[in-house]
């Protein structure tokens, strides 16, 4: 969005336009993470023959941040996820 459609646009369309951003911003952080720490875990392995008992996980450390990648299980799909699932098996 252009400054110039942002200061145009209703209060409504703004808070979309700032949690949706906000959402993506979280989403990407968590796929780095989620990657980095794979990576770092495959780094550990090449090391180690054996996991480290003293070195915790990145998703271990910070549950709160990975709740729904932890526990996929409590997930609940919208409707717009499932419209665009739907629209992908095209």
């Amino acid at each position: 969005m252009k400054p110039a459609e942002f200061w145009n646009c209703t209060y409504r369309e703004a808070y979309l336009f700032a949690r949706s951003n906000s959402l993506q911003k979280e989403e990407d952080y968590k796929r780095e993470i989620m990657i980095l720490d794979a990576l770092g875990n495959k780094i550990l392995n090449a090391i180690a023959t054996k996991r480290p008992k003293n070195i915790s996980l990145v998703a271990d450390t910070f549950k709160d941040l990975f709740k729904e990648e932890l526990n996929p299980s409590s997930h609940v799909q919208t409707i717009e996820e499932q419209v665009r699932i739907l629209r992908s098996m095209k």
